[in-house]
């Protein structure tokens, strides 16, 4: 049995399944492969430092249940390599909805919460501008790294604030913190390992999502809310009382509620 056949079992002896994605993208790290075609490629052959290197980035994964993304230090969204680190949220692809909604119509955009700049990034590559907020310097620093790493630092403003920046825009739009106190015992290990103030929501998961639905009509007329999905139809009346017309919630790519568009 080879070494990534034996890191595959034990990683499924840790409770990590499917284990062949993240393997990948750790081998082509210790390699020193590009990520972006690791998981469309066989693993490579490893030997050498790179074998160690590779054992090393096993071992962490399975026994602190650390992200592959942390561990590798980038994560793919929408086509486009991102930096992550334990400052920043892991993009996932259910915000990927988030930003093809707000593509339909694109316009000088507020997002709020924008952690690596996932959002912020791929609009701007599609030609959007904007403002993009964050109370962490941390993640501030990340997303700008990424901005200039794709080449349109130019097009968005990164700005330290809780929640709103100043001026009015076409669009606000968000993947704010959604978890409730009472749902983090139950998250799995990796979600841990990222920033509490990116997941948590308050007790009920909504503090957030209640004071950007409070404060966008004065800053835009369009709103975009990400959400769990057993918050959909509250966050949908939460935005209707906010005096957002035409208020809709779309499916993520697993067919769960998970975006609220007004109007």
């Amino acid at each position: 049995m080879g070494p990534f056949e034996k890191a595959r079992d034990y990683l499924r002896s840790q409770g990590i399944a499917p284990p062949e994605p993240d393997l990948k993208l750790l081998a082509a790290h210790a390699a020193g492969l590009p990520l972006r075609t690791a998981l469309g490629a066989p693993p490579p052959l490893l030997a050498g430092a790179p074998l160690e290197a590779f054992r090393r980035l096993v071992a962490r994964r399975g026994e602190e249940r650390i992200p592959a993304a942390y561990l590798v230090g980038s994560e793919e969204f929408m086509g486009l390599e991102l930096r992550v680190t334990p400052a920043v949220l892991i993009p996932r692809p259910s915000t990927e909805t988030l930003v093809e909604i707000a593509l339909r119509r694109p316009g000088r955009f507020l997002e709020i919460g924008t952690g690596s700049g996932a959002v912020a990034v791929a609009m701007a590559k599609a030609g959007a501008s904007g403002t993009a907020t964050d109370v962490s310097e941390e993640a501030l620093a990340v997303a700008r790294e990424n901005a200039e790493r794709h080449g349109i630092a130019g097009r968005i403003q990164f700005v330290k604030a809780d929640l709103f920046a100043e001026g009015t825009f076409d669009l606000v739009i968000s993947n704010p913190p959604y978890v409730a106190g009472d749902e983090f015992a139950a998250l799995p290990p990796e979600v841990l390992h990222e920033p509490r103030l990116a997941l948590d929501g308050g007790p009920d998961g909504m503090d957030v999502l209640r004071r950007i639905a409070a404060g966008a009509r004065a800053r835009a007329p369009r709103l975009l809310l990400e959400c769990a999905p057993h918050q959909a139809a509250a966050v949908r009346d939460l935005v209707l009382r906010a005096g957002f017309p035409g208020v809709r919630i779309h499916r993520d790519v697993d067919g769960f509620d998970r975006v609220v568009e007004a109007p």
